[in-house]
């Protein structure tokens, strides 16, 4: 049956097609988006947008009443930006006030997306069971989203109906394309690759995955998660290359002769400035852990949603034609 459902988030990457797939399906979708967002693109598909801000309880508990479930994706990303009172204001009290909201209003279920960049595997469990890191990276948004991680998680076990989704490297297509191509963006890093403006980028394993895949992992988690669950929205095992190789795979489906070359982690302050604090403090971690990734149909996320990604490289070709279609490339 059909619902109204509450997005947070709705003009990123995630969100928007989040937003576009259950329009799709029948349900009513309103969304939260801070005055000045490019929101047309999501009124054209018949979303309702609220005006108002994520860090603001009220603005999220006036635009949440009447929806039956959540799904929140809206986040500080891991910019150049490094404030860590911002990052709070927007990772942990945003989310916070989602699940307040959600438990206020009796929704009967909140989907938080996260990341899952601070889950400790070297006890031999996979990320949808193990431990958050004792030493996570110190970067902002690890930090943030690792704390909203365990609010929500928390709630769950007090009985709230809370899942959270944590997403890999999130590239493809966007109703909004405005956000989509965004400073912190993997289509921005793409995006240069066509054009040939990149010749090296930061290497560390990398797990891509189409947007449109993560919305409908996220739709998934709605219909069909059990509350205190956690779900990883990966692209294909194979397919966890580094961003220089995904930029290569890009540029030889487009017939380029281009090619990026990988730059190892290092605690060289140039790549903390080009690459960000982030990035730089990821790749660096994942440097010294190497875990081996199981067959998607073995995971959890598998066999409790079907969620089932499409390629690398089919990403890559849907999206490369994207960005040709919106006027970016050639």
């Amino acid at each position: 049956m059909s619902e109204t459902v509450f997005v947070t988030g709705a003009t990123g990457l995630a969100g928007a097609n989040i937003c576009k797939l259950l329009i799709e399906r029948g349900d009513s979708v309103r969304a939260l988006a801070r005055d000045g967002a490019d929101t047309a693109p999501l009124a054209a598909l018949g979303v309702e947008v609220i005006a108002g801000d994520v860090t603001d309880a009220d603005d999220v508990r006036r635009a949440a009443t009447g929806a039956a479930s959540a799904i929140h994706c809206a986040a500080l990303l891991g910019g150049a930006s490094q404030n860590l009172p911002d990052f709070e204001a927007v990772n942990v009290q945003g989310t916070k006030h989602v699940l307040d909201a959600g438990e206020a209003l009796g929704m009967r279920r909140v989907v938080a997306v996260s990341t899952g960049t601070f889950f400790d595997t070297a006890g031999g469990l996979d990320r949808e069971d193990a431990p958050v890191m004792k030493e996570p990276s110190s970067d902002p948004y690890t930090l943030t989203k690792m704390a909203a991680f365990q609010d929500a998680m928390a709630r769950a076990a007090a009985g709230q109906d809370v899942v959270t989704t944590h997403p890999g490297a999130i590239f493809g297509p966007s109703p909004v394309a405005s956000n989509a191509l965004g400073r912190t963006s993997f289509n921005r890093v793409l995006l240069s690759a066509l054009r040939q403006r990149i010749e090296r980028y930061l290497t560390f394993p990398v797990s891509w995955v189409f947007a449109d895949d993560i919305a409908r992992g996220c739709i998934l988690a709605l219909d069909r998660g059990v509350s205190g669950e956690r779900y990883m929205l990966d692209g294909r095992p194979e397919d966890v290359v580094s961003t220089a190789e995904a930029c290569n795979r890009i540029c030889a489906l487009a017939g380029l002769d281009h090619r990026v070359v990988d730059v190892p982690p290092s605690d060289d302050p140039e790549l903390a400035r080009v690459f960000g604090p982030t990035l730089v403090a990821i790749a660096n971690k994942l440097a010294s852990v190497r875990t081996p990734r199981r067959d998607l149909t073995e995971s959890k996320t598998y066999k409790r949603l079907g969620y089932d990604p499409i390629s690398l490289d089919d990403g890559l070709r849907l999206t490369s034609a994207w960005l040709r279609q919106i006027g970016k490339v050639d």
